[in-house]
């Protein structure tokens, strides 16, 4: 596709963006006291074209788009302005991070009015799962400890791991996660979900998770709060048979899995050592095509092959078909989170403070929300989605310059350019 046959524009896009959401936000968090050059607004456009426009963003590389004359003539900052890395390092470090978390939010809300209600609908299935970072320089001050040995001094490579809330279009919920605790996903993903929660007052959404989650108290936390969930948990997992709910009439056809069982059960307790009271429902399914459950020998740590899945969920109104599809789904967090490290220069810390972490993870799901949005109306991968953004950029600097300096910007590629961006010059 080029970018001839773009349906809706990145100029538009940025256009989503509420004109005044900045002067109001920066009046509520107080986000440019006592700053010159780096204001909110800056920073964050800073970052938005740092996502779009390299591959593998450092502070070096933001410091050169911050002096290059084509970001100040896109954005119409004065020619003057200068900073340098140490200084965009320490702004990171103090810029009030509301400002970015409530930016995220709003226009959370903003850019999710551009889907239609089947498709709000199926943002009710929140995918949770974790994905750590690492950091290889060793100056993240915090964080987990965990990993091969980085030297022979003994120190090892410290991670940050990321807990969210994945929706289908945008992260709903995203937690920065460092104490040593939240290494188990049955503290980490509980913790988000928990949040979820409280804010969905009408228990609308579906939470699917993976066996990081399998504590029984998290199980029954989330029952206990009328929320629903769709999980997996182990084979071999102890359980009490209640009552069966496959009849002659259940539809075993499910997609690449049959149905096996459909059951009603109680989860066995450990720390009270007998069955816990609470209902659960178990679908166990099994793949029509048989998997080689051979382990291969001396290959280190490697993922037990099974042929059967447990799907455990409190929802006994789904289908079992239901159940397997909603599960199914919980994969897109996955390649989420991949496209994030491989496009949106996720992988690695542009900042190894607190206040930049978190301020970079709100930039980087903006910048998200955006492409999202391009991908959907143009559709495209998310490779070629990041791609046209940027050249539309780089092809929209070209235009302005040309009107600038009395032009005819018709004779450039015979496309209407007479729109702008952020401020029209």
């Amino acid at each position: 596709m080029g970018l001839q046959n773009i349906k809706v524009s990145a100029q538009q896009l940025l256009k989503l963006i509420p004109e005044n959401m900045f002067s109001k936000l920066a009046t509520i968090t107080k986000v440019d006291y006592c700053a010159k050059v780096l204001q909110g607004e800056r920073v964050f456009y800073l970052l938005l074209y740092g996502f779009l426009h390299s591959g593998k963003l450092s502070q070096r590389k933001l410091e050169q788009i911050f002096c290059s004359p084509s970001f100040k003539f896109l954005f119409n900052y004065s020619s003057d302005m200068k900073v340098g890395r140490s200084s965009i390092s320490e702004r990171l470090s103090k810029i009030n991070v509301d400002f970015f978390k409530q930016s995220y939010e709003l226009l959370y809300k903003e850019l999710g009015k551009h889907y239609s209600e089947k498709e709000i609908f199926k943002m009710n299935l929140m995918r949770v799962d974790s994905t750590m970072v690492a950091e290889t320089c060793n100056k993240l001050k915090k964080g987990f400890t965990v990993g091969k040995l980085a030297d022979k001094k003994g120190s090892r490579r410290h991670q940050i791991k990321y807990t969210m809330a994945y929706d289908g279009f945008a992260v709903k919920l995203a937690e920065v996660l460092d104490e040593k605790e939240y290494l188990s996903e049955d503290r980490a993903m509980p913790k988000v979900v928990e949040q979820l929660i409280k804010s969905d007052k009408h228990h609308s959404n579906l939470y699917i998770f993976d066996r990081g989650l399998s504590a029984l108290s998290s199980f029954k936390s989330i029952d206990s709060q009328e929320a629903r969930f769709v999980g997996r948990i182990r084979t071999n997992r102890k359980m009490q048979f209640l009552r069966d709910l496959k009849t002659a009439e259940t539809d075993i056809d499910l997609g690449k899995l049959e149905l096996v069982e459909d059951k009603v059960v109680n989860l066995f307790n450990n720390e009270s050592n007998r069955f816990d009271d609470t209902e659960y429902r178990i679908v166990i399914a099994r793949f029509k095509e048989e998997k080689d459950t051979t382990r291969p020998q001396n290959k280190g740590k490697v993922k037990k092959v099974e042929n059967e899945i447990y799907f455990i969920t409190n929802d006994f109104e789904l289908s079992a078909k239901e159940i397997a599809e909603i599960y199914g789904k919980r994969w897109d967090i996955e390649v989420f989170f991949r496209f994030l490290k491989q496009e949106l220069s996720f992988s690695h810390f542009l900042s190894v403070s607190d206040n930049g972490i978190k301020v970079i993870l709100y930039m980087t799901l903006i910048t998200s929300m955006l492409l999202m949005l391009y991908k959907k109306f143009n559709e495209l991968g998310y490779t070629m989605a990041r791609f046209c953004f940027g050249l539309e950029l780089e092809e929209w600097k070209i235009q302005l310059a040309i009107l600038f300096c009395g032009g005819d910007v018709s004779k450039y590629g015979q496309i209407d350019y007479n729109r702008g961006i952020v401020k029209k010059l």
